[in-house]
């Protein structure tokens, strides 16, 4: 490595942790003087408060990460072109492009390292979090219930499970509807008053089974027990709440939504979702383009015009991928154009601003 793209990235790292840690530490400030009340009331330990910030800190490094990037990138470049450094560097024959080689390899890192965090750590720090806080600080039980009413299950292949009441502890189901579909087609429903976990299999007690044909014929059959192999469903399935898409990680998302499409539901609102835990990390690389090619045209004064072009940058980007996302979820937009607009439209203006800026 060259004495320069030393001398740039010793820069632009220190820059990046301070913005980092500083956002973070906003972060925390902000939300401790939010929740500052319920710490008093229920008399919450410091050490277990301690705990409750060290599983936020992951999703906080996540969002502002972008941001730090941007920051980091204004300031780093800013002193070098306030200082003619930069234009030293240029007429000795570097272009920009290699000139910012190392801060690019920086904003990649971020990218595989917020995509790792979001994909391993921000789940389970997410919901550990809120476990802390409504639990054991205030005191919210959240056990399992001895019974669920109104349960409606996707299953594994295409099943769809209806259940009027399911008893967590005797494992068994009452007024229970299984749908089992394929390619979208329903082709088979098992209608009972009760089911029961054998210890290795479901089952059914006075109930039909009926069969559908792609010709729209029907058959059924009525029966008093019929136990159905091949159901990867158990009774832990039915006693636990579904996690929300923020509390998936890429892959479990994923299969929920093939299990969603086998059974032929709609999938259009989790598709969103899905490929924006793909997207977002994506600008921690673009908005270095921007900064970068900003930071040509502007000899930075101080601190404050990089910060403000850093947040007002990232709100327009965060603005433009919460809109699309709405829109998606709406289905005013296709999944993939909601998740991957906001990436495209400032990839395009980073790629033009910079070519712009490699000609001056």
């Amino acid at each position: 490595m060259r004495i320069l793209d030393r001398y740039l990235l010793r820069e632009f790292l220190v820059y990046l942790l301070l913005g980092l840690l500083g956002f973070i530490v906003i972060f925390i400030v902000v939300d401790l003087i939010e929740k500052m009340d319920v710490f008093l009331d229920h008399k919450a330990p410091w050490p277990l408060v301690l705990q409750y910030f060290v599983n936020l800190a992951p999703d906080v490094i996540v969002k502002m990460l972008p941001v730090s990037l941007l920051l980091a990138t204004f300031l780093a470049l800013g002193q070098l072109n306030k200082f003619g450094e930069l234009t030293a560097m240029r007429a000795g024959g570097l272009s920009l492009v290699r000139i910012l080689m190392p801060v690019y390899g920086v904003a990649v890192a971020c990218v595989l390292g917020s995509l790792a965090l979001g994909e391993y750590v921000v789940p389970a720090a997410t919901r550990a979090r809120d476990e802390i806080f409504e639990e054991r600080i205030q005191h919210i039980q959240r056990s399992t219930p001895s019974e669920r009413a109104d349960v409606t299950y996707l299953g594994r292949g295409g099943r769809i499970w209806v259940v009027g009441l399911y008893l967590v502890h005797p494992k068994r189901m009452h007024d229970v509807s299984l749908q089992e579909f394929e390619k979208g087609q329903l082709v088979r429903r098992i209608d009972a008053r009760e089911a029961n976990w054998d210890g290795k299999r479901w089952v059914f007690s006075s109930g039909f089974v009926r069969k559908f044909t792609g010709t729209g014929k029907e058959s059924a059959e009525a029966f008093g027990s019929m136990a159905v192999n091949g159901l990867g469903e158990v009774p832990d399935d039915f006693a636990k709440e579904g996690h929300k898409p923020e509390e998936m990680n890429w892959f479990e998302l994923r299969n929920y939504v093939e299990r969603l499409r086998s059974s032929g539901a709609r999938v259009e609102n989790y598709l969103v979702d899905l490929h924006l835990k793909l997207a977002f990390p994506l600008i921690c690389l673009i908005v270095v383009i921007i900064g970068g090619a900003l930071s040509t045209r502007l000899r930075m004064q101080g601190a404050a015009l990089g910060f403000g072009l850093s947040i007002a940058i990232s709100f327009l980007y965060y603005g433009i991928m919460r809109a699309s996302q709405a829109l998606g979820h709406n289905g005013a937009l296709s999944p993939y154009v909601a998740a991957w607009f906001a990436d495209v439209l400032f990839g395009a203006i980073a790629i033009v601003m910079m070519a712009e800026a490699q000609k001056r």
